[in-house]
């Protein structure tokens, strides 16, 4: 018997109305991946979404697409509701499954083909990245490299889309930390660097993870002393190692964090206006320019590049660091934000100058590894946005001119 689609299974699912047959075949795909069951379960905890899914089946595709998507104030600024609607794209979107796929689908067939100009596919990012060590050796990391170095006594392990520092055994007894604590040390430094187009996995000496943006670089020491400091320029996850004697420091653009033991997202790219902090779990002290704040989790700092101005607001922790886990979340976010970060992602220049971007938002998400071309289709789904790629390979965005209404006879 031919599986029913999954879409359907989920909405007879949330409806109450899912057959016996149903529950064993969506049973069975929550255990296909971890993706999957995160998104049941995201659904059993959500106890408004069988009636808010209802409402939105009740229009056509593109309707939904835009419940999800389109900006609503007077909605979105209530929690609760976002929960809902962020179950609901989890839903409705699969976490970018189906939006390529039967959404999509059926869009093709009302939609003008020639819509969208990109005439070439445009590839998302891939596990990449540039290793500079610290005698000026340069090893580029790839999906396919494999392979043991050793610098200052440091082992360093690269395997495919991650690299992995590891003292020897010697150097992690107490008394030997203690001396080479005490004893003064020449600071060797690594860099890693991601180009734009990639990512990539950092695992420190101290067993710190740090996940690197598309665009970003992070510079460390090989062994850390009495505090861990680091420095970052775009954007990096980190998973910091519990260490209470040893602070572990992050410097970005005159920004610096300072932890114990916490997960937090810094984001400080060059065209961006802000540094932002965002920390999921811990406690977390951000300082610049002379201010300071101490964060909780669900909280941002942000510091304005221009002015040095320092402040602290609630955020949607998912929408700023669910990208490591390759998902593009946006929640009441600007086309030009979007666009910045699919430049860096897609290794391509977009123009957003047209002022009929002003004032466009966004709210949804979708798969980091679909092509740009499928996301620029969504976007043509909702508030008219097209994309056209230049003779010189720059994609222009606009948002087509909305028809004028009759004049009433």
């Amino acid at each position: 018997m031919e599986n029913t689609p999954i879409d359907r299974l989920l909405h007879d699912y949330i409806s109450g109305r899912i057959s016996p047959e149903g529950m064993q075949e969506l049973e069975a795909w929550s255990r296909e991946s971890e993706e999957n069951r995160q998104i049941l379960d995201l659904i059993d905890g959500n106890s408004d979404l069988g009636s808010e899914l209802s409402r939105m089946y009740r229009y056509d595709k593109e309707r939904v697409w835009q419940a999800i998507c389109e900006e609503d104030r007077r909605y979105m600024r209530r929690k609760r509701f976002f929960r809902t609607v962020r179950a609901c794209a989890a839903v409705l979107l699969l976490v970018g499954v189906f939006v390529s796929g039967a959404l999509l689908y059926e869009a093709r067939e009302r939609l003008d083909p020639n819509r969208n100009h990109l005439p070439t596919t445009v590839e998302p990012g891939t596990h990449r990245a540039v290793l500079e060590l610290s005698t000026g050796e340069v090893v580029a990391l790839t999906d396919s490299l494999r392979t043991e170095l050793r610098e200052r006594n440091m082992r360093i392990e690269i395997d495919g889309d991650r690299i992995a520092y590891r003292a020897p055994e010697t150097s992690k007894t107490p008394e030997t930390k203690k001396n080479t604590e005490s004893a003064p040390m020449e600071e060797v430094f690594n860099t890693v660097r991601v180009p734009q187009g990639g990512e990539y996995t950092l695992t420190l000496s101290d067993g710190t993870r740090a996940w690197i943006n598309a665009g970003s670089s992070i510079t460390y020491p090989l062994h850390f002393g009495r505090e861990r400091r680091v420095t970052v320029c775009g954007e990096v996850f980190f998973e910091v190692a519990h260490d209470a004697r040893h602070p572990f420091i992050v410097s970005a653009a005159g920004t610096e964090m300072t932890v114990l033991g916490t997960s937090f997202n810094v984001m400080a790219y060059d065209d961006e206006p802000r540094v932002e902090t965002t920390l999921v779990t811990g406690s977390l002290r951000v300082e610049a320019h002379g201010s300071q704040v101490v964060l909780t989790p669900g909280q941002q700092a942000g510091v304005e590049k221009a002015s040095g101005f320092l402040d602290v607001r609630e955020v949607n922790v998912e929408a700023c660091t669910m990208w490591r886990r390759g998902l593009l979340v946006f929640y009441e976010e600007s086309l030009r934000s979007i666009c910045r970060k699919l430049e860096r992602w897609y290794d391509v220049r977009i123009d957003t100058s047209s002022p009929s971007l002003d004032g466009v938002l966004y709210t949804g998400m979708v798969k980091r590894h679909e092509t740009l071309n499928t996301i620029a289709d969504l976007m043509n789904l909702t508030n008219d946005v097209v994309f056209s790629q230049q003779d010189d390979g720059t994609i222009r965005v606009v948002r087509k001119p909305r028809p004028k209404a009759r004049p009433a006879l």
